[in-house]
C-alpha cells in the first residue's frame, strides 16, 4: 500500500471511488434517481474544484495499491475553533475495506494536523443511517457529539448528520501502534 497526496490527475480516480462509495453506503439514504443518474458529476464537479483551487489548509491523501486508488482522505486543518481539524471525506474501496486502509488514512491526516496546527483535535460528519462508517469511527475513538440535519443532494428531505469528535490528536496517533 502506497499513500501520497492527490494532485489534478487523480481527478477521475478520486470522482469515480466517492460515486462508487456513496452508491454503495447510501442506496436508501440518498434518492435512487441522483445515485443512478447525477453522483458522477456531481462528485467530479467537487473533486475539480478541490484539485484546481485548494484551500490553504486542505490535505488531500490517496491509498494506492498496484498503481490504484483504493481510499482517499480529505481534510481540512484547523477548521474550526472548538473541533480543530475536519475531515470532510474518508472513502475506502469496497476490496480494500477492512485492511487498514481507512485508519492508515485517519492516522496520516491526525500526524498532519498535529505537526501543523494549533488546535489538536479532528472531527467529522457521518450520516446516522450509514452504520458501516460509524461503527468503524467508534472502533478508533470517535465521540458523538450532536445531531444536526443535513439536506442530502437531489432530495427534498433533511437527514440525521452525526457531528463525531476526537478532542485530541493523540487519540489517532496512538492507532498505529
Amino acid at each position: 500500500m502506497q499513500f501520497r497526496i492527490a494532485n489534478i490527475n487523480d481527478l477521475e480516480s478520486l470522482a469515480k471511488l466517492h460515486a462508487e462509495s456513496w452508491r454503495e453506503s447510501y442506496r436508501g439514504i440518498f434518492p435512487d434517481n441522483f445515485l443512478d443518474n447525477d453522483v458522477w458529476e456531481e462528485r467530479r464537479a467537487s473533486w475539480e474544484g478541490r484539485l484546481s483551487s485548494p484551500k490553504e489548509n486542505q490535505r488531500v491523501l490517496i491509498a494506492t495499491k498496484d498503481n490504484q486508488i483504493c481510499g482517499f482522505i480529505c481534510a481540512y486543518g484547523n477548521e474550526n475553533s472548538k473541533w480543530g481539524t475536519f475531515v470532510d471525506n474518508l472513502h475506502v474501496s469496497k476490496s480494500s475495506q477492512g485492511n487498514g486502509v481507512g485508519k492508515q488514512l485517519m492516522y496520516l491526516i491526525a500526524k498532519w494536523a498535529d505537526e501543523l496546527f494549533e488546535n489538536k483535535g479532528l472531527y467529522l460528519e457521518v450520516l446516522e443511517d450509514n452504520l458501516n462508517a460509524r461503527s468503524f469511527y467508534h472502533r478508533i475513538g470517535a465521540k458523538h457529539q450532536e445531531t444536526n440535519l443535513w439536506q442530502p443532494p437531489g432530495s427534498d428531505e433533511k437527514i440525521n448528520d452525526l457531528l463525531y469528535v476526537w478532542e485530541s490528536n493523540q487519540q489517532l496517533l496512538q492507532i498505529n501502534n
